[in-house]
């Protein structure tokens, strides 16, 4: 079983451009490839997390995430490094398409994707970490068993400011690159 860092994406990977309907609108941050390449030579297994409310409130084709993530794999091979699973939650409650407007065990902060990570990859959840840039990330780790740190790209400078009272965290780290730092200096 090994280490894994599950990443959200919109906000912790890439510009968070609200709901993302458009390959244009893909845009990593300048330090991803070189955080993601780090931690996969330190060992971890690396996993996507995503709620994609959009495709259940029908702002989004259902297989545009797939063509989104396949672009963001080709972009990260050709920066030297590369995914190991991306999971994504077409869920929503409020959703206008049918049978995609439930509450579902995938969607943040349940941990249904990383339960599903967990069995396809062999994963330890206890020596992992989840990164991303909202409180629904961080308690989606809790939850699954992992520590979590909070980013302040995308929402995360917002989220940072309101935090739920009583809510934990790891660390609280200006972006990625600052996230990976404290993985790989702090205790294993």
């Amino acid at each position: 079983m090994r280490p894994a860092i599950f990443l959200d994406r919109d906000g912790t990977l890439n510009v968070d451009v609200g709901y993302l309907h458009r390959i244009e609108q893909l845009e990593l941050f300048p330090w991803t490839g070189d955080a993601l390449r780090l931690l996969k030579r330190a060992g971890y297994v690396l996993v996507v997390v995503t709620n994609q409310a959009g495709i259940a409130r029908g702002m989004i084709a259902p297989g545009f995430v797939e063509v989104t993530h396949a672009e963001m794999r080709r972009r990260l091979q050709g920066a030297g490094t590369d995914l190991d699973g991306l999971y994504f939650c077409p869920h929503h409650p409020l959703g206008s398409v049918p049978g995609l407007n439930i509450d579902c065990r995938c969607r943040k902060p349940f941990t249904g994707m990383i339960d599903d990570a967990v069995r396809d990859l062999g994963i330890d959840v206890s020596r992992s970490w989840v990164i991303g840039d909202k409180w629904l990330d961080v308690q989606m780790g809790h939850n699954a068993g992992a520590r979590s740190i909070l980013v302040r790209t995308g929402w995360g400078v917002q989220q940072e400011a309101s935090r739920p009272e009583g809510q934990r965290v790891e660390a609280v780290c200006d972006n990625l690159m600052h996230a990976v730092s404290v993985i790989l200096d702090g205790p294993p």
